[in-house]
């Protein structure tokens, strides 16, 4: 039995309204009217027999039978995005996206590119930055580096890169501010990073230190802020190693307790799992062999 394919506009609307959780936002993005993405989603609802969404005061809620479609609609619609480029871009150099958070890009990837590139002139690496999570992210990708594994249809996910964190410190501040056990840290200027609200504390707890209380300190958004903040003699700030090693070799940062790491969860690729694309195959092994090179001197370093 051939099955009718649903129309494309409502399927757009769809997706638009699953994913910011709004008729009001997905309105607004598409530019059309409330109005017009309540009479789209009907015609959805009245293609399938079904009702997908849930309508009450607060507004509207997808059911589970709209949560599983919305898997299927959102990689089908990235396909289409992705063809779409590709038909555009033929007989130009091939375009390998890349999303990744501001740290990795500066302190990891772009300093690595230009080996790529030598070896790979006619493909172009366009990095974005981001720290929005693979489910929400809505612009087109390739390649999504973030810091833990994620899950999207039609994707797989690898481990890449250790992210192994140890405290670091300029020299002058650890001058001004003697360090001789992991306890002295409690009476230091901490430096702390949104994102990673509890490292502090699991640091301690490696370290065998007994915290009572909430640690103080200034909080960064950015891993690249405390960084910086720590070059400039502000504080102690957790380092990851694969992202602080010409600071290391450059003695920019110093490790007051190297042998006192805390091992995360590392950073994860995540790319289209059955994509026929030569260019795309090799920037994923240059990427897994340059995150084998960094692990590998990052365990070096803490031996």
């Amino acid at each position: 039995m051939k099955t009718r394919l649903p129309p494309l506009k409502p399927l757009r609307v769809f997706e638009a309204v699953v994913r910011t959780g709004s008729l009001t936002l997905a309105a607004a993005e598409l530019h059309i009217t409330h109005s017009a993405v309540s009479q789209q989603i009907k015609l959805l609802e009245t293609h399938f027999g079904l009702t997908l969404f849930k309508r009450g005061q607060r507004g509207v809620e997808p059911n589970e039978a709209a949560r599983m479609f919305f898997t299927d609609v959102k990689a089908g619609l990235d396909r289409i995005t992705l063809g779409a480029e590709q038909l555009q871009n033929t007989g130009k150099a091939h375009i390998i996206r890349v999303s990744c958070t501001p740290s990795m890009a500066m302190r990891w990837l772009i300093p690595r590119l230009s080996s790529f590139q030598i070896e790979n002139p006619r493909v172009e690496i366009r990095v974005t930055t981001s720290t929005v999570a693979a489910e929400q992210l809505k612009e087109p990708f390739d390649v999504l580096i973030r810091r833990s594994p994620m899950r999207r249809a039609d994707h797989e996910c690898m481990r890449f890169l250790d992210d192994i964190l140890t405290p670091v410190a300029s020299p002058r501040y650890l001058q001004q501010h003697p360090l001789k056990t992991p306890g002295d840290l409690l009476h230091a200027s901490l430096l702390h990073l949104s994102s990673r609200a509890d490292t502090w504390a699991r640091w301690f707890g490696v370290a065998g230190v007994q915290l009572t209380g909430q640690l103080p300190g200034q909080v960064y958004e950015h891993f690249f802020l405390s960084l910086q903040a720590a070059l400039t003699d502000l504080g102690v700030a957790m380092g990851s190693l694969a992202m602080i090693e010409d600071d290391l070799a450059h003695g920019s940062l110093l490790q007051p307790f190297p042998e006192v790491c805390l091992q995360d969860r590392g950073f994860h690729l995540l790319f289209r799992a059955s994509a026929n694309d030569p260019a795309l195959a090799s920037f994923i092994a240059w990427l897994q062999s340059q995150g084998g090179q960094t692990s590998g001197s990052i365990r070096d370093r803490i031996k």
